[in-house]
């Protein structure tokens, strides 16, 4: 009797529904980052230092993103990562604790404008990370033009804002700069990191990746409050009238309220859905979704406006950047379309 041996079932995703829940996350994320600039921006960083606030935002959102990756794998024993996994996870903590630390200084010191003007390299440098890693081959013609056209929709969407020609005093802050530089040159190298802990049956699951990501990055933010509170000039320009330390307590409801949305929204909802994404998409995939994030910014405030009218003339009306979103599309298609066409082809072989 011959014993037919069934091979395990694998779950096909189609690469529309991998679109759309990355399309959906950063929707999410431009809602966020909305609703910081304009409510927890003017309420909730009032009484922290954006250091505090960061390191607060983290140890509120490890424990519940442990607890989930606990009743996730089902074991302590599945939730503990192989030792030849902890050197990246270390590195992904590092990126992580970079990219939400700097951001949040950058438009703290050098405003938001200033900070939207960085976004568009994510997609330079993700790009170029993956290619040199050997984790992507390099583009096809179409993949190629696809990336083009994510760029230029970037370009548009800062560019066409007015904001950006609009002079202020706040774009003068060399430190704001630095801070925004390492937090884009963190995000693009965390999409690539993402996608080597995540790729090959060994891998780790997405929920364990965010879990361990941020349990780790928990010591790195309290070692960096210690030394920036040694260092003086640097505590005095982050603290500014919001204390003496960078390891102080909110002592305001209102950035308590802040820093809860922020751990389950921004992180244990969106960081898992693109830690999902990363073992289905590239990384110069992945770095194209964040343009759409102050589109999504614009459309929520479009949608205040006009069910709140009480918030015209609080909130800035959508201007001509948004069209940038409409290239953004195109290269999302025509990258989609090559990633189906690898797909076929190796399916075939």
């Amino acid at each position: 009797m011959v014993v037919r041996e069934e091979s395990p079932a694998v779950v096909v995703v189609s690469p529309l529904l991998v679109q759309a829940c990355l399309a959906g996350t950063q929707a999410l994320f431009g809602v966020y980052d909305f609703g910081v600039t304009a409510v927890v921006g003017r309420i909730g960083l009032r009484s922290s230092n954006p250091v505090a606030f960061s390191i607060w935002r983290f140890l509120l959102a490890a424990p519940c993103l442990a607890s989930l990756m606990l009743l996730r794998q089902g074991t302590l024993r599945g939730c503990l990562p192989r030792a030849s996994q902890m050197p990246a996870l270390l590195l992904a903590a590092v990126c992580i604790v970079g990219s939400n630390l700097g951001i949040t200084l950058g438009i703290s010191l050098s405003g938001q404008v200033t900070a939207s003007t960085w976004q568009p390299l994510q997609l330079v440098f993700a790009t170029l990370l993956s290619l040199s890693l050997g984790l992507e081959e390099v583009p096809s013609f179409r993949k190629f033009l696809g990336l083009c056209f994510g760029l230029l929709g970037a370009l548009m969407i800062v560019l066409l804002d007015p904001a950006v020609w609009t002079k202020t005093k706040e774009g003068l802050s060399g430190w704001g700069h630095v801070a925004l530089l390492v937090s884009t040159s963190s995000s693009s190298l965390l999409f690539v990191v993402r996608r080597k802990l995540t790729g090959g049956a060994g891998g780790l699951a997405p929920m364990q990746l965010v879990a361990w990501t941020h349990l780790l990055a928990v010591p790195l933010l309290l070692l960096l409050g210690v030394l920036g509170d040694l260092h003086e000039p640097f505590r005095l320009a982050v603290c500014g009238a919001h204390g003496d330390s960078l390891l102080a307590a909110p002592d305001s409801r209102q950035t308590w309220a802040a820093l809860v949305f922020y751990a389950l929204v921004p992180t244990t909802i969106c960081q898992s859905a693109l830690a999902w994404g990363s073992t289905k998409a590239a990384p110069s995939t992945l770095a194209m979704y964040p343009v759409f994030q102050p589109v999504a910014s614009a459309s929520f405030s479009w949608l205040l406006r006009a069910f709140v009218p009480s918030l015209q003339g609080v909130l800035v009306p959508p201007a001509r950047n948004i069209l940038g979103g409409l290239p953004v599309i195109m290269g999302l298609w025509l990258v989609s379309q090559d990633t189906a066409a690898v797909e076929r082809k190796s399916k075939k072989s």
